[in-house]
């Protein structure tokens, strides 16, 4: 798919749609014809460390796409104080902070920070807003909903917004799985389908869900880290990476498509991927799933050792073992691991 120079058009429909971010919106307003750099003359609004971000269920009328939306956010409750993080699709890092009386949350117009588009950066405003809130907060409404801008031009735009406290219950995260490893001009990257459900086949919530992966080096298994070194928009090391996190370079939302790195790279005999879910400070870890780069070992698995075979398109998706085309076959051993490898029916 990518990498890509930032003034291909292309490029740009491609990393607006896995960020979420209405394309044809944002050249509408001018939001991908100049390069601007943007020194914001405020600090954008953040809660108290200290204070519990509690994951809320948001739900509302998109008015510019005409079309429901749900996805996740967080609120903090700080006395009559509230906070919320995520009400923009545009930059959902952002916080907003309003206040509580007579169950009607008030929220003024406020920088809620500089978020970066296609290589330029913006000032984003919240424009303010007013919730309806229950006796416990649980539960904010607003009909009226609410607006961000930049520089007056209206970005997001809400109505009919209920935000719903939720209680996630600790779940067992499925397994992903690693269904390529590409090598391209720009480096190696592998293509990643990692489920947002348990080992049960229940949903849970992409906010708490991470991933790790591993590298096997003829049998020396190290956790693969991305540092700020090896990719260039990282301002700190990561080991576990949030299922929502992209840097719209290297790595893309639920881990599609990620650029690996590493001066040994040619000695890897398999990469790894597992999921991590985080419930109230307690993580539970899929198992391993193994994506064998090289082949050495694999014709000598015994087929008594395989307690199960699936297979997968290069699209990550099941297929019938019939199907035809170039595949991926997902093997599950007695020992509990897991193994991958491309076939051509």
């Amino acid at each position: 798919m990518k990498k890509i120079t930032l003034i291909l058009v292309a490029g740009l429909v491609a990393i607006a749609a896995q960020a979420g971010i209405n394309f044809d919106k944002a050249s509408s307003i001018g939001l991908i014809s100049t390069s601007a750099t943007v020194k914001a003359e405020t600090d954008p609004v953040t809660p108290p460390e200290e204070l519990d971000q509690i994951l809320y269920t948001f739900q509302g009328h998109d008015t510019y796409a005409n079309k429901d939306k749900t996805f996740e956010v967080y609120v903090v409750l700080d006395n009559n104080d509230i906070y919320i993080k995520g009400l923009s699709e545009y930059y959902p890092e952002g916080w907003v902070k309003g206040t509580i009386s007579n169950g009607v949350a008030t929220f003024p117009q406020a920088f809620m920070g500089i978020f970066e588009l296609w290589g330029d950066q913006y000032e984003l405003t919240f424009d303010g807003a007013t919730f309806t809130v229950n006796d416990d907060a649980t539960v904010l409404t607003s009909a009226e909903g609410y607006t961000t801008s930049v520089e007056g031009e209206l970005l997001d735009e809400f109505n009919n917004v209920t935000l719903t406290q939720v209680m996630p219950e600790a779940a067992v995260p499925a397994t992903p799985t690693i269904t390529a490893f590409v090598e391209d001009s720009y480096g190696h990257y592998v293509n990643m389908t990692i489920p947002t459900t348990d080992v049960d086949g229940n949903d849970i919530f992409a906010a708490l869900l991470s991933y790790h992966m591993f590298v096997d080096k003829n049998g020396e298994i190290r956790g693969y880290i991305f540092t700020p070194d090896a990719y260039e928009f990282l301002e700190e090391e990561m080991a576990a990476v949030p299922y929502n996190f992209t840097d719209y370079y290297d790595i893309d939302v639920a881990g599609k498509q990620v650029y690996l790195y590493g001066d040994d790279i040619a000695e890897w005999t398999a990469i790894g991927v597992k999921s991590i879910y985080t419930v109230n400070g307690e993580s539970n870890e899929s198992d391993i799933f193994w994506y064998q780069i090289q082949q050495t070992g694999i014709d000598n698995i015994s087929a008594s050792n395989v307690v199960e075979t699936t297979y997968y398109d290069l699209q990550g998706r099941k297929v019938d073992a019939s199907a035809k085309g170039l595949l991926i076959k997902h093997m599950r051993m007695q020992d509990g691991t897991t193994k991958a490898i491309k076939v051509v029916r």
